[in-house]
Order: structure tokens, then sequence, then C-alpha cells
């Protein structure tokens, strides 16, 4: 049996991870069987559903709640894999793990019972947030985590930082120095979907100790602010959280999408309907309580 290139697509949260993914459905989906599994750190996942309104072919796996390279999660994952791959026979499997993940354990994946005879790592892609690498905070062990485990680093969003990528691509070389590295804009970059030969990826890493606790949280509700209220609630929360993404319907009878990284506020009007608002926060610096009372205060 021949063997299914597994490709998986790290970085830190807003890094471009669902923009690569997006291309690469575009660009490939008519030419193979995609296989694609998303990982959502949260207990809803946004990116799924930005992804099934692209109209393109491709079969969805979608694991929330937590990283599936958590020892904890692992299992699962790989019973879950195992089940996709025999319902939908996929040509490649790409995943897109959760901005948190540490990818080190794949290799658990790849050498658990039947799934080794399945697949093979064809690349671990990890992208780079140009402009907001150095604010990631104590979570930069993780960024760096993923990096070490890499054999194809993206610097990505070069435009917002030209100043930044020379000490990027040095600061990369020291954590990963066998590492491609590719700088770019919004993701242009070459797939190589059926890849074959060794990756340079690293089985024999050591766990990182003491990572700081993140707190995923979900808002989901029916009911409604104003675009005028809605923008000052983010303002409020982005600037405390590593990531605010989701839908939003307003008073306005509109639907906005939202994208915040650290302190950086994208909000647009989208078409499609939405049964209700669903907003996903990844923070260490406040609680579902405060937050959810604060998006009450402004639908009164």
């Amino acid at each position: 049996m021949q063997k299914i290139p597994f490709h998986i697509i790290s970085g830190f949260l807003g890094s471009g991870k669902t923009t690569f993914l997006e291309k690469i459905i575009k660009n490939y989906s008519e030419k193979y069987k995609l296989g694609i599994i998303q990982n959502e750190f949260a207990p809803a996942n946004i990116d799924g559903a930005i992804l099934k309104n692209s109209e393109k072919n491709f079969d969805l796996l979608e694991i929330n709640n937590g990283s599936v390279f958590c020892v904890c999660l692992m299992g699962d994952f790989a019973r879950s894999l195992e089940k996709f791959i025999s319902e939908y026979h996929p040509d490649i499997l790409i995943i897109e793990a959760s901005g948190l993940s540490d990818t080190t354990s794949i290799s658990e994946v790849l050498s658990s019972g039947a799934l080794g005879e399945k697949l093979f790592l064809a690349a671990n892609w990890c992208i780079v947030d140009a402009p907001n690498y150095l604010k990631t905070g104590l979570m930069k062990q993780r960024v760096n985590q993923q990096i070490r485990m890499a054999d194809e680093v993206i610097i990505n969003k070069i435009d917002l930082a030209p100043d930044k990528t020379e000490i990027l691509k040095n600061e990369i070389k020291k954590i990963n120095p066998y590492s491609t590295i590719r700088e770019t804009t919004f993701c242009n970059i070459e797939f190589e979907p059926t890849k074959t030969g060794e990756s340079k990826f690293y089985f024999d890493l050591p766990e990182p100790m003491n990572r700081p606790e993140i707190n995923s949280m979900v808002i989901k509700t029916g009911r409604k602010p104003s675009r005028e209220s809605l923008e000052n609630f983010l303002k409020e929360w982005a600037s405390k959280s590593y990531r605010i993404k989701g839908f939003v319907n307003i008073k306005e009878k509109k639907t906005i999408a939202v994208q915040c990284t650290f302190d950086k506020i994208e909000t647009s009007e989208i078409t499609g309907y939405f049964d209700s608002t669903e907003l996903v926060a990844l923070t260490d610096r406040f609680t579902l309580r405060e937050w959810n009372r604060s998006f009450k205060q402004i639908t009164n």
C-alpha cells in the first residue's frame, strides 16, 4: 500500500496558517483528494467554518478543545484519523495544528499501529508572524518549539516588518539551523503536495517544562451589539489577548467577521448567515466570566 504524505502546518495564533491552507486547497483540490485536519485549541472551530465556505472539494476532520499533540488526546486523535483515512481515502493529509500546539509528539502518531503503515511525514511547516513574533511573551517558548520541530519555516507578513526580517532569520537559525527559511507575504509560497524523502523532523527532543496556562473561551449568544459598541469591546479586550476571532451578529442586521492579533483589530462584513454570535478568545489575562459580563453590557 502506498503511504499517504502527511503535512503539518504549525505557527502561533494569527500567523497565517489558515491563509496558507486556503491557498493549498484552492490550488490542489481539483488535482488531489485532500484530507484536511483542523485542530482548534478552543471548543469552537471558526477556521473550519471559513474553509467550508470556500466551496472547494476536500474532506475535513475537525478536532476541537485541545491540542491533538497533547498526550491526553493522542489516542483519540489516532483513532479518529484511522477512521477518517478508511472512510475518505485521501491522497494527501494536511493538519492545521492549534496555534498553541507542541508538535514534538507527532512521532507517536506516525508510529501508532496501523497509522504507521498508512502515512509518512512529508513536511512540517511552521509559519512565523514577522511583526508579532517578538510580542508573544510567555508563549514564545511554544513558538520556538514549533520552529525547532519544523523543516520548513515561513516568515510571513514581511511587508509589515521589513526591518525585522534579518533578525528573525538569525534567531530561527539559532533555534533550528537545519530548517529551510522562506520569506513571504500572505503565505505566497510553493507547496509540494506529494513531497517524498526524509523529513528533517527530530523525534528525540524533550518536552519543554513549566508552560504557562492559556485560557480558551467562547462567547456563543443570540445577543446583538451595535457596530460601534462591538468595536469598543474589541479595543478593550484585544490588547489583553493573544487572539480573538469569530463572527458577530450586530443590531444593524449584519454579520461581522472578527480577527484580532494582539492589538491589531480587523473587522469586515461578510455574506452568509450565522445562527448565533460565536467569538473565541485565547488569553492568560482574563476569565470567561469577565469577558462574558463585558459582552452582555454592550448588548443591553
